[in-house]
């Protein structure tokens, strides 16, 4: 968190009877957790009290935006005449914890002053004893300060205990369900460049996602042997984990499936062998709207265990070492 811009004295005063809120997230912000994760960390941080009405004597407008890799939140304050008493500028890399931080200095300005202690009373002057007589002033002795009667004892309440910032709630953190559809281009499991499509299920945090993810290739011809005809299929699933920081991400990826040889022309039958692999994909996400993200991504598979098949005449059709994929998804976070 980076603090750009000071708050004036005004913002730290609090406005009498709550404060109308305006929450907005501007672009690239769309993702941002919505207003009323902001609310619940102000009403922790106030005891439980949300201070925010539409009654309110002030108001105050909240509004998120990316830029870059950050995300920045600017807070302003109004007068019930519209006049601008004050702002202030926040930073961080993470949404979800620049909410938070929004929160917390919103508490700090809505919280209500406490009111000043009110004075105690002033002393009862105590009586003077009958049996003591007033010396004389010419025998009084300078250095002999005149006793002062000491103030009643009043009862003093303990001032309350501070209470504890509350900490953001679960309401700011993630994760998500998420779920994505896309297409996709391979090379190295046929023998010529495959169309295919994927799809995923799983859970997003603010910088980290777990998806399941599954796909196919759709058959692609090779004639490998005595004018034979032959289709190359694949078929498996994947589990990514991926690491993300604004709109870039990278995964790690380990996937396994099977190859399908299937005749075309001259050939009856197939072949269905194992296919394993270990790989790496990164990728840009751009967000469309608070719900849902294009992504476009690339991996870079090395192929473990490599599918083959061998003809009587010792030429043989397999995958290759090594395998990468392009695609183009759409992603929805709900």
């Amino acid at each position: 968190m980076s603090l750009v811009l000071a708050a004036p004295p005004a913002l730290g005063q609090a406005p009498p009877g709550g404060a109308r809120l305006s929450y907005t997230r501007g672009p690239g912000a769309e993702g941002c957790p919505e207003e009323q994760a902001l609310r619940d960390v102000v009403a922790g941080q106030l005891g439980g009290t949300d201070p925010f009405g539409e009654g309110g004597g002030r108001r105050v407008d909240v509004v998120l935006v990316r830029k870059g890799r950050r995300f920045l939140g600017e807070i302003t304050l109004y007068d019930s005449d519209g006049r601008r008493l004050g702002g202030q500028e926040l930073a961080s890399t993470a949404c979800g914890a620049l909410v938070a931080d929004v929160g917390t200095a919103l508490a700090i300005v809505l919280r209500p002053a406490r009111p000043a202690r009110e004075p105690a009373p002033p002393p009862s002057p105590e009586p003077a004893p009958l049996e003591a007589a007033s010396p004389p002033a010419s025998e009084a002795s300078p250095r002999a300060p005149a006793p002062v009667p000491a103030p009643p004892c009043q009862p003093c309440q303990p001032a309350a205990p501070a209470r504890p910032a509350a900490r953001p709630g679960p309401s700011l953190a993630w994760p998500r369900f998420q779920v994505s559809l896309g297409a996709l281009i391979a090379e190295g499991i046929a023998p010529a460049p495959a169309v295919g499509f994927s799809g995923a299920v799983g859970a997003r945090w603010e910088a980290f996602s777990l998806s399941l993810e599954g796909g196919v290739h759709l058959p692609v011809a090779a004639e490998p042997y005595r004018g034979r005809l032959f289709g190359v299929s694949w078929l498996g699933g994947s589990v990514v984990p991926c690491g993300h920081a604004a709109w870039f991400f990278g995964c790690g990826v380990v996937t396994a499936g099977r190859v399908r040889h299937f005749g075309l022309v001259n050939f009856v039958g197939e072949a269905m062998l194992p296919y394993a692999g270990l790989g790496l994909r990164g990728g840009v996400e751009v967000p469309l709207s608070h719900h849902f993200a294009a992504q476009l991504s690339g991996d870079f598979f090395v192929n473990v265990s490599r599918s083959a098949l061998n003809f009587p005449d010792g030429s043989r059709l397999s995958t290759a070492a090594t395998c990468t994929v392009g695609a183009l998804r759409l992603v929805g976070s709900f």
